[in-house]
């Protein structure tokens, strides 16, 4: 909901910060006062187009900031959108326009457009009367509201039609490979047949690159390794020219202890682990041997290495970064070609997956539209009842429910709210009813039965009282209160029965000051608000009966709202 609007110089207003509360806030005040400007202002903020009269006189530029609350639904829309969210899912819009014509809109500190601002806040809030920012005017959400009003039967076929449009999306697409053009098509199977065969000739194992790598790392320092390997065999097995092996050193003394352990068996464990010694020090002479041979054996093998990473790196560079994604993308070309070689008989397969999903996904759709038309039935006698309520008796409301040529994941349906608003009048779209005052009455009713699924929690009417008096002024007072009870509505009204059932009233003034006018809003406490409901009712003069009458209608608003 709306809780907090900041204007600063906008036409008359030098600034102003309002605070909306949930339920019914109403703005009153004298004709001319400013009323309208708190909506433009609202509108502004929400994408509207505005001129330079809009700048309050001798200012350089208007700003106004708006504070919604919001939920997990609206963030998930604003990070689709690529703005920063709050943990409290608040939504803070603020822009600004200058004297040159430049606009600057920001969401929650993230600069975006005015397009972008006008879309989001689509779902933020809705704008009945002169202005045009009116969600229920959309088309494209008709669908949308009465399949919430369907339930649960609706979603259930809802989602087997998804699951089955998902389906036949993914035939169309195999069809439209196979039927594409030829030429292209044998150009794509000769590439594919040469980066097959390009990949086999290689012979490819998974970790043969870190291998050779090491391998070469040994080969590139050969001289080094032999050294080091020739070295260490003289000092452990040969014997060095002027000295005896480690082996044979070893041996002598395990002879000698063994003798020792023969006179003094305290120390044979000495014994039985010298001789455990002198087996790994075997091992590991027969080792290195072998492993001195093989550095010397194979002069040109370096060379052949060296081929073999330079080959793993061309293919790397054209198909994967690792030998694993080289394999990987050769399973997928193989796949790709027997594909393609069996496209005929794949292609008759598919035509007929194709028909037989139409078939399942035209039964599905027709029962989809069976319950939305069962539905609308009833939620057009529930509007016509409230329009007669508002006093537009002769209107006719109509949810027109007609067949597309093809299905969506939606089904066949195309739907669209369709109104007569006086007899003799043809049905026509929402958007071409002519009466600023008809347009909020037909809201209205709409948002009385609609509120329950509507995702949008704030409303504002302008000019809802145009043309209503008497029994309809108290009827439509009712209304906007019921709707109140679980969404935010803010009400620019000159109707006393309308301004009684105010649960946040606001008084617009204009004053002058040192030859400047300014515009300023208060807010009412209950006796403030009874004395303004009186100028409603009475005009200039205000007398007891007057003071009584509006009492007696707060009174009447108060309990009406508590039943």
């Amino acid at each position: 909901m709306l809780e907090n609007i900041r204007i600063k110089n906008v036409a008359l207003i030098e600034e102003s910060d309002i605070k909306f509360k949930g339920g019914l806030n109403i703005l009153s005040g004298e004709t001319g006062s400013g009323k309208s400007m708190i909506i433009d202002s609202i509108n502004f903020a929400l994408g509207g187009r505005v001129n330079r009269d809009f700048i309050r006189k001798d200012t350089e530029s208007a700003r106004v900031e708006a504070l919604f609350s919001g939920n997990e639904y609206i963030n998930s829309i604003l990070s689709e959108n690529g703005i920063e969210t709050e943990d409290d899912f608040s939504v803070i819009i603020t822009r600004t326009f200058n004297t040159s014509g430049k606009s600057v809109c920001r969401i929650n500190g993230t600069m975006v457009t005015a397009g972008a601002v006008k879309n989001i806040s689509e779902y933020l809030i809705d704008i009945h009367g002169q202005h045009e920012h009116q969600s229920l005017l959309n088309p494209k959400k008709h669908i949308f509201l009465l399949d919430k009003f369907c339930g649960v039967a609706l979603d259930e076929k809802l989602e087997v039609l998804g699951v089955l449009y998902s389906q036949y999306k993914s035939v169309l697409k195999s069809i439209d490979e196979l039927n594409g053009d030829e030429m292209q098509r044998a150009q794509r199977m000769d590439m594919l047949y040469f980066q097959k065969e390009d990949i086999e000739n290689a012979k490819l194992k998974v970790g043969e690159e870190e291998e050779l790598t090491e391998r070469r790392k040994v080969l590139s320092n050969l001289e080094k390794v032999v050294r080091l390997a020739g070295n260490s065999l003289e000092l452990l097995y040969e014997g060095s020219l002027n000295g005896v092996s480690a082996t044979d050193n070893i041996s002598d003394a395990l002879y000698n202890i063994q003798t020792l352990a023969d006179i003094d068996p305290s120390i044979s464990h000495i014994s039985e682990n010298l001789s455990t010694v002198s087996a790994l020090l075997d091992d590991v002479c027969h080792e290195l041997k072998a492993y001195f041979r093989n550095a010397e054996s194979d002069p040109d093998e370096l060379m052949r290495i060296d081929e073999r990473l330079n080959m793993i790196y061309s293919l790397k560079r054209k198909y994967g970064k690792s030998i694993a994604e080289i394999l990987e993308f050769y399973n997928r070309i193989v796949k790709e070609l027997e594909f393609m070689e069996n496209s005929e008989e794949i292609l008759s397969k598919l035509y007929l997956e194709k028909s037989k999903l139409e078939d399942e996904i035209n039964l599905i759709c027709k029962e989809i539209s069976d319950i939305r038309k069962e539905k609308a039935l009833i939620i057009e006698s529930e509007i016509e009842k409230e329009l007669k309520d508002l006093e537009m008796k002769n209107a006719i409301f109509k949810i027109n429910i007609k067949d597309k040529e093809m299905f969506t994941s939606k089904g066949k349906d195309n739907v669209e709210f369709l109104i007569s608003a006086n007899m003799g009048e043809e049905l026509k779209p929402l958007s071409r009813i002519a009466s600023g005052g008809e347009m909020s009455r037909v809201m209205l009713a709409l948002k009385s039965i609609l509120s329950e699924v509507d995702t949008i929690d704030t409303f504002i009417f302008d000019e809802i009282d145009t043309g209503v008096s008497g029994r309809t002024a108290q009827k439509v007072a009712e209304k906007m209160s019921n709707v109140s009870k679980k969404n935010q509505i803010i009400c620019i009204t000159h109707l006393p029965q309308i301004a009684s059932m105010a649960d946040n009233h606001l008084l617009i003034e204009k004053y002058t000051e040192n030859n400047r006018t300014t515009t300023d809003v208060i807010q009412l406490s209950n006796e403030e608000s009874i004395s303004e409901i009186c100028r409603l009712m009475g005009g200039v003069t205000i007398t007891d009966a007057t003071i009584q009458a509006a009492k007696d209608m707060k009174l009447q608003a108060d309990n009406f709202k508590r039943q």
